[in-house]
């Protein structure tokens, strides 16, 4: 028999006998501790390597606990931003007074909210009532569970082009009743909540 240098013997003038994938032979001790511990540095390694990348770029998916939108996991998701869509902004982008205020100044403090209203969409606020297209009527209140007043607006308005009106599920929900519309260039993005 001839001895190859993969670890394994095979005889000339039969068929090779093959261990099974992988053998001991081919992977040397991989109970030896400086090899586990080799493993785990890698894996460790790899791990920063992954969060450092993901810390750079726009998240792909991200978590909402707050009850005002559906609780769960939500996945980007490529479509156009219309009715009904999820969406993120920065607390400073819509409300920058009451972000400061509830210290909501961090970059990753968001709003996860659903499009009610588009451009060319009018709008009206009358005391505790925002009036929606379409006869939609969501209630606001006039101060927030800390007891600290909400800010307001009154009046009627059209939407622009460029604008786009926030609402969350509930009636609490902090949102574009109480901050008014929104431009559509603070709109971080159009997520799709996961079953």
């Amino acid at each position: 028999m001839k001895r190859l240098k993969l670890g394994f013997r095979v005889p000339l003038v039969s068929k090779a006998v093959v261990p099974a994938w992988p053998s001991r032979c081919m992977l040397g001790d991989m109970a030896s501790p400086g090899r586990k511990l080799a493993v785990w540095a890698w894996l460790a390694a790899g791990l920063l390597a992954c969060c450092l990348l993901l810390a750079r770029f726009p998240a792909w998916v991200i978590y909402n606990g707050s009850p005002s939108v559906p609780v769960g996991f939500y996945i980007r998701d490529q479509r156009p931003l219309g009715l009904g869509a999820y969406v993120t902004l920065r607390a400073e982008d819509a409300a920058p007074a009451y972000a400061q205020l509830r210290d909501f100044t961090d970059r990753t403090d968001r709003f996860i909210k659903r499009v009610a209203a588009t451009g060319g969409a009018r709008i009206c606020a009358d005391g505790d009532r925002v009036i929606l297209p379409g006869d939609g009527v969501v209630e606001r209140v006039s101060r927030d569970t800390a007891g600290r007043e909400l800010p307001t607006w009154q009046g009627c308005r059209t939407l622009g082009a460029d604008e786009v009106f926030l609402v969350g599920d509930t009636a609490d929900s902090f949102d574009s009743r109480y901050w008014g519309p929104v431009r559509r260039d603070v709109i971080e993005g159009v997520w799709r909540r996961l079953n």
